[in-house]
C-alpha cells in the first residue's frame, strides 16, 4: 500500500493538534483561576447589620463569579475579623470561589456595601475532591442508605439486604460495595447495612423499593438520602470461537431519594461488561465495571443539584408547633422575613390543632439557621428547635 506523504502530513497534524487541545485543557482546567474585585450590596433592616454584611458578601461572590465564569454563585459565610478563613471553597454547578477577602465596608443611606477581592476557579465540582467535602459539609453530610437488588448470572431471583433472614452476604452485594467504596473516598457517607442487623427491623418484600417505602425506611433508619435500584448481570456466551472464555454484560439502574421531601435528586443508569473463564465471575466483574461508571455519573448529579441549591435558594419545610393564635403564628412569620439571616421568603402550607407547616425560601444552609434562631431574642416570642435535617426543620414556639 503506498503511503500518501501529503495526507499523513495532514493526519499528523491534526492528531498533533487534538493532543496539544487535550493537553491545553487540562492544563487550563488545572489553572483557570482569575482573580476579581467586586462589591455587594444589601439593605439594612430592623438595624440588623450582621444580616446585611452577610446578604452583602452573598451578593458580592454571586457578581465575582458571573465576571469569571458567567454564573451566579452564593456562599457560606465564613468569615474572621473581616479576614479570609484559607482553603475554604465555595463549590458551585460551573465554578466556585476558591477563597475570598473583604477589603472595604461601608454604610449609606441604610444600605450596607461590601467590597471584595475574590479567586474564582472553574471546573466539575464532583471531581474536585475538597470541593465536593465543603458542598457535603454544607448539606450537612446526609448519611446515605443503598438499597440495590442484585442479581448475578446463576441467581434465579434477586439478592437484597432487606427482605427476611437481613443483610445478604458482600459478594452478593457487588453494586453496593463498589458505590461505598467509591463515594466513600469523596466524601460521602454511608449507613452500613450489617450495622442496621438485628438493631432495626427492615422487612420489605419487594426487591425493586419505591420512594414511599424508602421514606418508611428513612424513619427507622435515620438515612437522608436513599439510593434504590436494581442491577442485573446476563450471560452473553463464549467471547471467541474455540474458547471457555464467557462474555458478561451487566445494567445497573438507580434513583437518588431526599428523604426530607421524597423527591428524587438524580437518576442514572450504567452498564458494564467483562469476560473470564467462569461465567458468574465474569458477571460480577461487569456489574463492578458498571457500579464504578454509575458513582461517577451519580456524584456529578447530586454535586449539580446541591450546587444549584446552595447558589441559589434552597425550599425548607418547617413543622412549627405551639401555635396558639392566629396573630402569633403571622408574627413569627414575619420574624422569620425580616429578622433572620437568607431567609427569602415564607409561604404558610397549613395551620391546625396549634401546628402550622411553613415553605421556606433559604439561601444558606438550615443547622445555620436553626442556631440563628435558638440564640437570637426575639421579645416575648422564644423558638426551641426539636429536629434539624438538610432540608427540614421542626420548631416549638413559647412565650
Amino acid at each position: 500500500m503506498k503511503l500518501d506523504p501529503i495526507h499523513f502530513a495532514k493526519s499528523s497534524l491534526v492528531s498533533v493538534i487534538a493532543l496539544l487541545l487535550v493537553l491545553g485543557s487540562g492544563l487550563a482546567l488545572a489553572a483557570d483561576v482569575e482573580k476579581v474585585e467586586t462589591r455587594g450590596e444589601a439593605a439594612i433592616v430592623g438595624g440588623d447589620k450582621a444580616a446585611a454584611r452577610d446578604k452583602a458578601i452573598d451578593d458580592a461572590l454571586r457578581k465575582a463569579v458571573e465576571q469569571a465564569v458567567g454564573t451566579l454563585v452564593s456562599s457560606e459565610t465564613i468569615t474572621e475579623n473581616y479576614q479570609l478563613l484559607s482553603d475554604r471553597i465555595y463549590s458551585k454547578a460551573e465554578g466556585y470561589v476558591k477563597n475570598y477577602k473583604i477589603t472595604g465596608e461601608r454604610e449609606e443611606d441604610g444600605v450596607l456595601i461590601v467590597e471584595i477581592r475574590a479567586e474564582v476557579s472553574t471546573g466539575a465540582v464532583a471531581a474536585d475532591v475538597e470541593g465536593l467535602q465543603t458542598l457535603l459539609k454544607r448539606k450537612g453530610k446526609p448519611k446515605m442508605l443503598l438499597m440495590i437488588a442484585e442479581q448475578n448470572i446463576g441467581m434465579a431471583d434477586p439478592a437484597y439486604w432487606w427482605g427476611k433472614g437481613g443483610p445478604v452476604s458482600v459478594d452478593l452485594r457487588t453494586v453496593e460495595t463498589t458505590l461505598m467504596e467509591a463515594m466513600g473516598k469523596k466524601g460521602f457517607t454511608f449507613i452500613d447495612p450489617e450495622v442496621l442487623s438485628g438493631k432495626k427491623s427492615i422487612n420489605l418484600p419487594v426487591a425493586l423499593v419505591s420512594e414511599q417505602q424508602a421514606m418508611r425506611v428513612a424513619d427507622l433508619t435515620d438515612a437522608q438520602i436513599i439510593v434504590v435500584g436494581q442491577a442485573v448481570a446476563k450471560d452473553i456466551g463464549r467471547t471467541w470461537e474455540g474458547t471457555n472464555m464467557r462474555s458478561a454484560n451487566a445494567t445497573v439502574t438507580v434513583k437518588v431519594i431526599n428523604t426530607d421531601n421524597g423527591l428524587v435528586i438524580a437518576t442514572a443508569s450504567k452498564a458494564g461488561a467483562a469476560y473470564h473463564l467462569d461465567s458468574r465471575t465474569a458477571g460480577q466483574i461487569a456489574l463492578k465495571n458498571a457500579s464504578q461508571a454509575l458513582a461517577d455519573e451519580l456524584m456529578t448529579q447530586i454535586a449539580q443539584k446541591w450546587s444549584a441549591e446552595v447558589a441559589g435558594t434552597l425550599e425548607v419545610r418547617m413543622v412549627v408547633s405551639g401555635v396558639t393564635t392566629r396573630k402569633q403564628l403571622t408574627e413569627f412569620i414575619t420574624i422569620l422575613r425580616d429578622q433572620v439571616r437568607s431567609v427569602k421568603d415564607v409561604r404558610e402550607e397549613s395551620n391546625s390543632a396549634g401546628q402550622a407547616v411553613l415553605s421556606i425560601d433559604l439561601a444558606g444552609e438550615v443547622r445555620a439557621m436553626a442556631t440563628e434562631l435558638e440564640a437570637k431574642n426575639f421579645g416575648s416570642l422564644k423558638v426551641q428547635v426539636t429536629k434539624v435535617t438538610g432540608n427540614s426543620l421542626t420548631v416549638i414556639l413559647t412565650k
